[in-house]
């Protein structure tokens, strides 16, 4: 997985084309992905 050519739709004028790329295994993407989702489940259990 590659993050690249990013922009900020609010701030068209900023150059981020030194920002990235950034390569990801994708395996450990979907893990780093459904701990997150998990950790914000449980945050809105708690009611945070």
């Amino acid at each position: 997985m590659v993050w690249n050519d990013f922009e900020q739709i609010h701030r068209r004028t900023r150059d981020y084309t030194a920002f990235g790329p950034f390569l990801f295994d994708r395996a450990q993407y979907d893990q780093a992905l459904a701990a997150l989702l998990l950790d914000l489940a449980a945050a809105e259990e708690q009611g945070d």
